[in-house]
This record gives structure tokens, C-alpha cells and sequence, in this order.
């Protein structure tokens, strides 16, 4: 037996004289070698062994020196044992394998003591922070099968370990007393008091993870593939409770040190240059600090490094790099003193990118000359002595398949019989079991050969606002269970997940602890289950992913929430700028890896069977923000949710002479179908069974109606096609009824105004514009050719040639490739406003008839088109002559043509062809309007805006009038110019609008009034960096008497081609400058022309209209108060244009209008004509109709 102990060590690391990091490890290792007949014999290669196990020190004794070379010959005994093991069509256990389970059987380890403490007083000297990890003991034992601690004799066919974890625990000290300024041995002893035992957890530590107990026992069966009766490995792995817990200092200070270190990254480039001494009294020195910082780094080695003498001397010291190391590589022998020397002063001079490039030029070139390069027996003694070389490397991971093909290449094969004699061969494989000769075993499928099972009791996060009171919150998951198991015969894994239970709680208030989140599940199925599996035993598909949830229930509570909010807030704004960049390129890295592997799985074309099923959640929303049983509730229902694959059918072969290509293409999709059902929207009083109506298809309770959603999700096996998009989604959705009264409407917005919302925030914003931002401070390289800088890291040029073809041919390829094609529709939609009395009963019924987007995401452009094929708004109280409702609003109902439709196109400036195919424009709305009917009908009208008053509660409407008020005005205080410097040629959005024709029909209870037509609106906006020009045209508007008695039906209409035509051009920094002194240049430019519009005086029409008008005098003085408020904000806009005047050039032509005054038609004069002659019977007939029409409408008859 052999026992190693290292004793107690104390490290200290002190940066700066401030930050130090104390590290006490306590460690003791139990080694028991293998005992037999062959311990005797083959002492030195056993040593070998242990000395390969345990990585012993380099302070060897002078008599062990000859155990390197036992290394390398152990390490070629084992690459030749891979060699023997390359057949795997069947399975036996290897030389290495026998080895290791031999040294497992008797391996004991025993960690104990380990505090890991990290402290900074320079980041808060007020507050200093410690912080640590802390492991009181980790143990792995042999024991046997009762699980009791035993030494296992040779007969011992199965293995028994039992592992064993206590009190693993992280801890976050904020104001905590510092260390490492005391005693060193004061200094360890205070690190031995603060490792936390199983008897007593330290009360002074902030603990952000409690201290963790784990256990776990292993079976290893080496004869079970033999047997085939019992798993050949078997762990099980209980952990008792992972309890993490963070307090809002723990956060602050997590904050701090995050800012400390991201200056102190800023500073890295800096610091050789900052003085050691107080500002005070030595100011020179920092003013040469801080010119010499943007001398050196960023003028003078921008100068330097772009020097051409820096260049050639550059391309100098890579040329003889290059040079001395294919010497390296081609020398067996030791190097001479001056290349090693050269090689050495070199890798100074060099950074690590040039180096590692200059070496692999290096070998490539040597390989390429067809000479074979010495490798790594001459090239270093690391890659020989250390690293993925050692005795595990067969279980931890293997080598790149291509440095194993290097190093058999380099390496002469021998073989076990150079290494031992045959009687100690023989020896060997008796002592740990192996036989040469023994039987190959082919393991069937359905054989599990190891499996791990994980068991989690209970794991808690805890946020607390202070150390000792009530937390904000707690999430709790109870029994979380894995499984993982492995079928080596088919090549397959399975894995299993288990949840029981989860919960949330939040803060307490009125004496009670409210419940954010619980599980309604029943006890026999677990909360949520995840299966997957590699290769299934069924055969169905090659991979095989299920997951299940039950119902969860989610209620909101408003000061949690908003507790949480505060919690996270600080009193300044943050600004990690190194530390987020430095995230965001390892999630791009993230990102593009992950991308690699799906591409992978693509080309592959691996067949997964996908089942989801999730039961229906819901949201409870409680009024005040505190749910308890007398509470009114708006209850939201998500509904289930059933994500599966679609198994392909009437699998024909491609090259049928039946299948078109069109057939061919859509086979090469692998789809998947989305379910969403029952999702509702209800609206509960109190006392009112909302459970039982949840469950019921529709009630009084309900606002949105169970609603069903559909979606197919298609994924092309075809990775760059121009004619198949990579992914297609299509969705559909029936109908979507929204059904609502208005005690509802009151009840919703009265519940919702009554949670209060967390503050807003008073902290400044972020300060990421007063600093220069370290990627703008960095030092840029010139924009030389891509030619140029490829020549200047590298000799190959027929590499550089070869790969930038490649990418350009990837690019180009890549260039019309769709990535995304969408579809969705919703064939019907249904807003019912109701009013309730004792029963619902319809006012307004508002209905959509299919509403749906198309749209193609390619690589440069995204184009999006939207229509609306139907709309109607019906008043329901009152009736036509047709006994139907009323309709307010309606449009044609000609099939095949869309009310309206929207057409979105963005594309990428880089893109090839931006200038060709989108006309240098990045986005461009097209929207075009058929045509739409209006009735106006007194009745309707006016009980509509009383059913909207009486719904909509006053102070709400007044409250929102006073935030939006405020909105407008901190909206105006922020305005910033944001003109951006881009190329004048190049339109950043386009608008063009089309409007066919509008109708409005006017009329009361008892008949029609008039009949108004608009025909023909027009209207464009082009945007430019220079100019922003908008266009506008009116081409017909009518208005017609409908009464049939009057003679001239068109009281307006148009004389000519068009009503008007208006034109606006604005050109933003045209008089900014020197601009401004010139008078020929202008902020904008309005055209506009006014048709002649003649007017028919019928004086009856006008009377009735005035009357129809009259009847809405709330709407009048809402209108007033609107216009009164645009006025206010237009004076607000004119005095802050007073300080720079408005330079305006205007063009406009106006047609005077034609006014007709038509003549009685019988001999009998007019009512107004006979009135008016009667007081100014000498006045001309003109004079006489101005002084009519003077007059207020109601004193011309009196």
C-alpha cells in the first residue's frame, strides 16, 4: 500500500497591495495497488503505473529517473492496444479497459478542508468584500455490497463505491473584515474556523450557496457483458438540497466588482505608465501619465505599426521564424544553441497569433516538400511528456483524429513483446484478467450497459432584501429526478428528467404568504417529464425527444413584482462595456457553433419523432394586485399546447418517372404540426365560480371565447437551394371572438388601474456617451485591400487565393437563398360589444373576414405582404328596411378582391442588388385601399358615443389624458437630432398610397340626407439623408342630394381633372452653416394647386345637415377642446423654431370656386328671396344673398 498526504498550504497572491487571494487546501489520498503474483515481478512497470496515476512532483529522486522511460514506453504499449481495438464490429474488453477497472477496484480518495477565499478592498474601501468556497470533506471508498467501507479481496467480481459530499457551500461577505493583512498564521487559522461542518454552519458568512450533502453509490459489474443480467456500470448520485440565497448589498457589491474589473481591463493598456504617487502634490507627473497613455498607445504605435520599416521588419522576423522552425522540425537531433537562441529571442518579439501561424505554414510546407518532420520527439518535451497523453485519455476524451494519423506517421510502431518478455506478458494479463484469446461478444441492442441516475430532494432560490428577514421571493423544486442509461450495442443513450413539484412564493403581506406559481397536477404523473433518446429501441426514428407538463397556476401579486423591481435597481447607471462585448462575442461564438451543429444534424438528415404536450396553464390577475377569495379576477387561460412531428407518407422514389419536381421539392421537408386549443380570456366578480366556467366552451364570464391555433413548421434537408426556403411556417386561425359588455369594460379597466406599478426609475441613465468607447479608442488599421493584409500575415498565396475563392463562391451562392417563407391567416374576427342588463344584448358587432401576412426573409431583403379581404360594423338595436341591422361600415363583397392591402419590402444596402431590383431603397410600404361605405345614421350614432361614455369610467379617461399630456411633453424636452450621415443617392423609406373610393351616407330615422363620394387619394413620402419630399392628390369629391324632389342632385363637384395637388419638400441641413446666409437655399419648398370646386346652394340640404350636425354637440366641443390642444402644441413648435427662423418657399395656384345659386322654378319667389326683399328692397340681388347668408342660421327666419 502506498499513501500519499500533502499537507496544509497556504497560497497568497497580492495585487497591487490590495487584492489578495488566500487559498487553504487540506488533501489526503489513499492509493491501494493491485496485489498478486505479478507485484513482485514487475515492480518497475507497476511504479510506472502509479507514477502515471498520481502526476508525481518533478523533484524525483536521482534512482527514479528511468521512469520516463517507462512512460513512453507505457504510452506506446497503450496507442498499440488502440491499434489492436480498430476492428469494432464486435465488443471486448481491452488490455486498458481491464487495467483501469483493476486500479478502480482499490482506488480510495479522501479530500478534505478546502476554503478558497477571494478579498477586494479596492473596489468599496467601505465596505470590503470577501468572498469563497468552502468543502468540508469529499471522500470515495470501496465498500461492499451492504455499502459498508471494506478492502475487496482478488475474488471480488463486482465493485462497490460509495462517494460521499459534505457541506460544499459559496459565500458572499459584504463589509466583511479583510485577511490577508494579519499574520500568516493567524491568516490559516481563521480559514480552518471558517470551514463550515455538518455540526454548525457559520452565522457570520453570507452564505449565496447553503451548504450542499450529497452521496453517491457505484456497482461496476466487469463481467456483465458476459452475463448480460445486470448494467456493467450502475451510479446513483442523491443530493439532499441546493439552497441559493442573495440579498440586495450581495447584488450591489456583484455590481461593484463587475465595474472594478472592467476598469481595470480599460486601464490594462495604461498601467505601465501610471505614476506611484498621490495625485496630491504631484501633478506633473499624472499630466505625463495621462499624454504619455495617448501617445504611446494610440498615436505613436498607430504611426509605428503602420511604418513601412515596421512592416518590412515584421515580415522579416516571420520569414526567419519560419526558417529556423521547419529546421526544428526537420533535425532529429538536439538543435544547435544559436536556433534555439534565435527561436527564443523570436517568440519575444512575436505575438501568439503570428507565431501559431507561422508554425503551421511551417508544417504544411514541410509536409507539402514530401519530407517526413521529426514530430514531437524532437519538436518539445511538453507534447511528449504531458498533456493527452496520460492513462485516462482512453476515458476523459481522445485525441484529434488527425494528430493521432501525425503521430503514427512520426512515430515507429512497436509492439508489447519489445516491452516485456512472454512470461511476464503472461503474468500481466492474469493478474488484471485479460486474455488475448478470449471470444469477441457482439452486445445485443436491448442490453443497457450503464446507467446514472441523478435524484435532487429539494432546491430553493431565495432573493431577501436584508440578511434575517422575509424573503421576496422563493422558488421552490421539489423531487427533480435523471436518468440516463446507455446501450453501447445500438450505439444508444436515454435520457430521462423528472419534476414533481414547483413553487413559487412571494412577499408576505396581511399575515399571509402569497403563492406566484403552483402545481395543480394530480400525484400520479410528475410536473413535467423530458425524454430523449438516441437511436430508440422501436426503430420508429433516429432520435426521439417527449416532454409532458401538467397545469400549472400563476397569479400575479403586484408588490412582489414591484419589490423585485426595486430589488434589481441600482443608484447609477452601469456601464460594462468590456465585460458585454466580451459576452456578446461569446454568444455570437455560442451562436455560431450552435448553428454548425444544426447543420450537422441537416445534412445528416437525422429523423426526429417530437411529441410536446403541455395541459393548460392560466394566469390569475387579482384586483389590487393581492389575490385572496373575495377578489374580482381577470382569469387567462394559455390553453394546451401539442408540439409533434408529421411522419412522412406515400414515401415514393425520387427518381419515379410519376413525381414532378415540384413533388420531389416538398419531400425534402421534415415537418412539424403546433397545436394551441382553449385559449380564453375571462373576467370573474366575486363569488362567481370562474373554475367551473373555465371549463365550460362559453359563459357570461367570458371575454375572448375559446380560440384554436394552428401552425406547420417545415425544415429543408437542403442546405443551399435558391428554390426551397430553409424553414416554412404557416398558421391558421379560425376565428377569434371577442365578446365584452360594458359593466365588463368598466370592471377591466377599474381592475387594472388598481394595481399599482413600480415606480419609475430616478437613477441616471447609463454613461456610455462620456467616455470615448474602447472599441473607438482602440487604434484602427487603414482600410488597405484584403490582398494587401492576407500578404501580411502569410507567404502562401495560393492558400489566401484559394480560400477568398471559396468565400466568394459560398457568398455568391448564398446571395438568392431564402431563409424564411411565412403564412399566417385568421378566416374570421369577431368584436361583440354588448349591453347588460338582464341579459347580454348586442349594440356594435365588428367583424374581419380573413386577415393574413405572406411573407420571404431572404439573405439581403425581407418583403412582407398584408390583406383584408372584408370589413363590417353593424349597429344591432336598430334596423333596416330589410329587417337587418344597421350597417355603419361595410365594404364589396366581390370575391377575389381585397379591401386592403399592404405590401412591406426592406432590403440590405449591401446587398447586389439594392441599386438594380429595389432602386437604392431600404424600406418601401405600399398600401392600397379599394373601397370602403360609411352610414351616418343619427340614432346609432348618438347611442354608440353614450354606450362608449357610460363603459369608459371619466377619471380613467381623465388620468390617461394627463399622462399622455406628460408623455408629450418630456417627448418634446428629449428631442435630439438624429440626421445621420449617409449617402444622399440612397432613400431610407418610401411610402406610396392608394385610396379608391370612400362613401359616406348621411341620413336619420326618417329618411336620407346626403350621399358623399371621394374618389382617387393619392399620396407619396420619399425620404433621403438631403431631402424628404411627400405628395398628395385629390381627384373627385361629390356630394349629392338624395332627396328625390330637388332638381339639382350634386350640391359639390369638381370642374376639371382633380381637387387639388400638394407637394412638400424639405431639405434638413440646407441653411445649417454657412448655408444659412444664403438666400437661394431654402428649409422647404411647398407646391400646391386648387381645382375650381362648384358649389350648388339648396338650402333645404344645407338646413338638414346643419340639424344632423347639431345633434352631436358633445362631439363638437371634444373637437373643440382637440383643437384647441393642437393649436397649443403648434404655438409650443413655433416658439422653438424662434430661435432659428423657418425658411419656406411656397408655389400655390388656387381656382376661385364656382358657387350657383339656382332660380325658383315656378314664378313664385323664394321664402329667403321674398324675406330679404322686404328689408333692403333697393339692394342689389348680390348684396341681398350676402346679407342672408350673414346671419346665424336661426334668427334668417325670424
Amino acid at each position: 500500500m502506498i499513501d500519499g498526504c500533502v499537507s496544509w498550504a497556504l497560497i497568497g497572491l497580492q495585487v497591487s497591495g490590495v487584492l489578495t487571494v488566500c487559498v487553504c487546501v487540506c488533501v489526503c489520498v489513499c492509493v491501494f495497488t493491485l496485489r498478486g503474483p505479478l507485484a513482485s515481478q514487475t515492480g518497475d512497470f507497476l511504479f510506472n503505473l502509479e507514477s502515471v496515476v498520481y502526476k508525481e512532483p518533478q523533484n524525483v529522486a536521482k534512482g527514479c529517473k528511468k521512469s520516463k522511460k517507462h512512460k513512453k514506453g507505457f504510452r506506446k504499449l497503450k496507442r498499440h492496444e488502440h491499434k489492436a481495438e480498430k476492428p469494432q464490429e464486435e465488443k471486448k474488453d481491452s488490455f486498458a479497459e481491464k487495467l483501469a477497472t483493476q486500479v478502480i477496484k482499490n482506488l480510495q480518495v479522501k479530500i478534505s478542508s478546502i476554503h478558497l477565499r477571494y478579498e477586494d478592498d479596492l473596489s468599496d474601501p467601505k465596505r470590503p468584500l470577501s468572498m469563497g468556497v468552502t468543502l468540508s470533506e469529499l471522500s470515495l471508498q470501496t465498500a461492499d455490497e451492504n455499502w459498508k467501507t471494506c478492502i475487496l479481496n482478488e475474488a471480488a467480481k463486482i465493485i462497490y463505491k460509495l462517494g460521499r459530499l459534505e457541506c460544499l457551500c459559496a459565500y458572499w461577505n459584504v463589509g466583511s473584515p479583510v485577511l490577508y493583512r494579519g499574520d500568516w498564521q493567524d491568516v490559516l487559522d481563521q480559514l480552518k474556523a471558517g470551514i463550515s461542518s455538518s455540526q454548525q454552519e457559520l452565522q457570520r458568512y453570507q452564505y449565496i450557496f447553503k451548504p450542499i450533502f450529497a452521496s453517491a453509490k457505484m456497482c461496476i459489474n466487469p463481467n456483465a457483458e458476459l452475463e448480460l443480467k445486470s448494467p456493467k456500470a450502475n451510479l446513483h448520485l442523491e443530493v439532499q438540497n441546493i439552497a441559493i440565497e442573495m440579498t440586495k448589498p450581495q447584488y450591489l457589491s456583484m455590481i461593484e466588482l463587475l465595474e472594478s474589473v472592467d476598469c481595470m481591463v480599460k486601464n490594462g493598456p495604461y498601467r505601465k505608465f501610471r505614476p506611484d504617487v498621490p495625485v496630491h502634490r504631484h501633478a506633473r507627473l499624472w499630466w505625463q501619465y495621462g499624454v504619455s497613455s495617448i501617445l504611446e498607445v494610440h498615436i505613436r504605435r498607430f504611426n509605428r505599426m503602420w511604418s513601412w520599416s515596421n512592416i518590412r521588419q515584421h515580415r522579416d522576423n516571420l520569414k526567419a521564424y519560419k526558417t529556423a522552425y521547419k529546421t526544428k522540425l526537420l533535425t532529429p537531433s538536439k538543435l544547435s544553441p544559436d536556433t534555439e537562441r534565435l527561436l527564443q529571442d523570436l517568440e519575444k518579439v512575436l505575438d501568439v497569433f503570428n507565431i501559431t501561424l507561422v508554425r503551421q505554414q511551417a508544417q504544411m510546407e514541410v509536409i507539402r516538400s514530401g519530407q517526413r518532420p521529426v514530430g514531437r520527439k524532437a519538436a518539445g518535451g511538453k507534447q511528449a511528456g504531458g498533456g493527452g497523453g496520460g492513462f485516462f485519455s482512453s476515458f476523459f476524451g481522445r485525441r484529434a483524429k488527425k494528430e493521432e494519423q501525425e503521430q503514427e506517421e512520426s512515430k515507429e510502431p512497436e509492439s508489447l513483446d519489445e516491452l516485456m518478455t512472454s512470461g511476464e506478458k503472461e503474468k500481466l494479463y492474469t493478474a488484471i484478467g485479460y486474455s488475448g484469446s478470449s471470444h469477441n461478444l457482439a452486445l445485443p441492442k436491448q442490453y443497457v450497459a450503464y446507467i446514472v441516475t441523478f435524484k435532487l430532494f429539494r432546491t430553493s432560490i431565495t432573493v431577501r432584501e436584508e440578511p434575517n428577514v422575509p424573503e421576496i421571493l422563493k422558488v421552490q423544486m421539489i423531487d427533480l429526478s435523471t436518468r440516463i442509461s446507455q446501450r453501447p450495442g445500438a450505439q444508444a443513450f436515454r435520457v430521462e428528467v423528472a419534476l414533481e413539484h414547483w413553487y413559487v412564493t412571494g412577499l408576505e403581506q396581511q399575515g399571509a404568504v402569497p403563492s406566484l406559481i403552483a402545481s395543480l397536477g394530480d400525484s400520479a404523473s410528475s410536473l413535467l417529464s423530458v425524454q430523449f433518446e438516441v437511436n430508440p429501441e422501436d426503430g420508429g426514428a433516429d432520435q426521439l425527444l417527449h416532454v409532458q407538463s401538467q397545469p400549472v397556476e400563476i397569479i400575479y401579486d403586484a408588490l412582489t413584482v414591484n419589490s423585485m423591481v426595486e430589488f434589481f435597481k441600482t443608484d447609477r447607471g452601469v456601464d460594462l462595456e468590456v465585460l458585454t462585448s466580451a459576452t456578446l462575442s461569446k454568444l455570437e461564438e455560442i451562436k455560431e457553433k450552435t448553428a454548425t451543429g444544426l447543420s450537422h444534424i441537416i445534412e445528416t438528415r437525422k429523423v426526429l419523432q417530437l411529441s410536446v404536450d403541455l395541459k393548460p396553464s392560466y394566469l390569475l390577475l387579482p384586483q389590487s394586485g393581492f389575490y385572496h377569495d373575495h377578489a374580482h379576477l381577470i382569469i387567462l387561460d394559455f390553453g394546451s399546447l401539442q408540439l409533434s412531428s408529421v411522419e412522412p407518407s406515400g414515401q415514393q422514389p425520387a427518381s419515379s418517372s410519376f413525381s414532378s419536381l415540384e413533388e420531389i421539392m416538398d419531400r425534402a421537408y421534415e415537418r412539424y404540426t403546433l397545436q394551441l386549443r382553449s385559449v380564453q380570456l375571462l373576467y370573474s366578480k366575486s363569488g362567481e365560480a370562474w373554475k367551473a366556467a373555465r371549463q365550460q366552451g362559453s359563459t357570461l364570464q367570458h371575454i375572448l371565447q375559446p380560440m384554436d391555433f394552428s401552425v406547420q413548421l417545415a425544415k429543408c434537408m437542403v442546405e443551399k437551394d435558391a428554390r426551397m426556403p430553409r424553414f416554412k411556417v404557416s398558421g391558421e386561425l379560425p376565428l377569434l371572438h371577442v365578446k365584452i359588455s360594458d359593466q365588463k369594460i368598466q370592471g377591466v379597466l377599474e381592475l387594472l388601474d388598481s394595481i399599482p406599478l413600480p415606480r419609475p426609475s430616478s437613477a441616471p441613465s447609463t454613461p456610455t456617451g462620456k467616455a470615448l468607447p474602447l472599441a473607438e479608442a482602440r487604434p484602427r488599421a487603414l482600410s488597405l485591400p484584403p490582398a494587401l493584409l492576407s500578404a501580411a500575415d502569410t507567404d502562401s498565396d495560393e492558400d489566401a487565393s484559394e480560400k477568398s475563392l471559396d468565400e466568394e463562391h459560398q457568398r455568391s451562392a448564398g446571395e438568392e437563398l431564402t431563409e424564411l417563407h411565412f403564412k399566417f391567416e385568421v378566416k374570421a374576427v369577431l368584436l361583440e360589444l354588448t349591453r347588460q342588463a338582464d341579459q347580454e344584448k348586442t349594440v356594435l358587432a365588428f367583424s374581419v373576414s380573413q386577415l393574413g401576412a405572406e411573407g420571404r426573409m431572404r439573405s439581403f431583403d425581407l418583403s412582407v405582404t398584408a390583406y383584408l379581404r372584408r370589413i363590417a360594423l353593424d349597429y344591432c338595436e336598430a334596423a333596416d328596411a330589410r329587417k337587418q341591422p344597421l350597417h355603419l361600415i361595410s365594404s364589396s363583397d366581390q370575391q377575389g378582391s381585397d379591401l386592403l392591402k399592404v405590401e412591406y419590402i426592406r432590403a440590405d444596402p449591401s446587398g447586389p442588388s439594392f441599386q438594380t431590383m429595389f432602386d437604392s431603397t431600404e424600406q418601401t410600404l405600399k398600401v392600397e385601399f379599394s373601397s370602403l361605405d360609411f352610414l351616418l345614421h343619427t340614432k346609432a350614432l348618438l347611442n354608440t358615443i353614450n354606450y362608449l361614455n357610460s363603459a369608459v369610467p371619466q377619471r380613467l379617461m381623465a388620468s390617461r389624458d394627463g399622462e399622455a399630456k406628460k408623455q408629450v411633453e418630456k417627448a418634446g424636452q428629449g428631442k435630439t437630432d438624429s440626421r445621420g450621415s449617409r449617402d444622399g443617392s440612397v432613400f431610407s423609406f418610401k411610402l406610396f398610397a392608394m385610396l379608391g373610393c370612400f362613401h359616406v351616407e348621411v341620413c336619420d330615422d326618417r329618411r336620407s340626407i346626403a350621399d358623399i363620394r371621394v374618389q382617387g387619394i393619392d399620396a407619396s413620402v420619399a425620404v433621403q439623408a438631403k431631402e424628404t419630399e411627400v405628395f398628395a392628390r385629390l381627384r373627385d369629391i361629390v356630394v349629392t342630394d338624395v332627396d328625390p324632389k330637388t332638381i339639382h342632385k350634386k350640391a359639390v363637384s369638381i370642374v376639371g381633372e382633380e381637387v387639388f395637388s400638394f407637394k412638400l419638400s424639405l431639405f434638413p441641413a440646407a441653411t445649417e452653416g454657412r448655408g444659412y446666409s444664403d438666400m437661394s437655399k431654402v428649409d422647404g419648398k411647398v407646391t400646391m394647386r386648387l381645382g375650381c370646386i362648384q358649389i350648388v346652394y339648396l338650402h333645404k340640404f344645407l338646413m338638414s345637415l346643419l340639424m344632423f350636425v347639431d345633434n352631436f354637440q358633445t362631439a363638437k366641443e371634444a373637437l373643440s377642446a382637440a383643437t384647441a390642444q393642437a393649436a397649443e402644441k403648434a404655438a409650443s413648435s413655433v416658439r422653438d423654431l424662434a430661435q432659428k427662423s423657418f425658411r419656406l418657399s411656397m408655389d400655390i395656384k388656387l381656382k376661385a370656386p364656382l358657387i350657383i345659386i339656382p332660380s325658383p322654378p315656378s314664378p313664385t319667389m323664394p321664402l329667403w328671396w321674398t324675406w330679404v326683399s322686404s328689408r333692403w328692397g333697393t339692394a342689389s340681388p348680390c348684396s341681398r344673398l350676402k346679407v342672408f347668408l350673414s346671419l346665424p342660421w336661426w334668427r334668417r327666419w325670424t
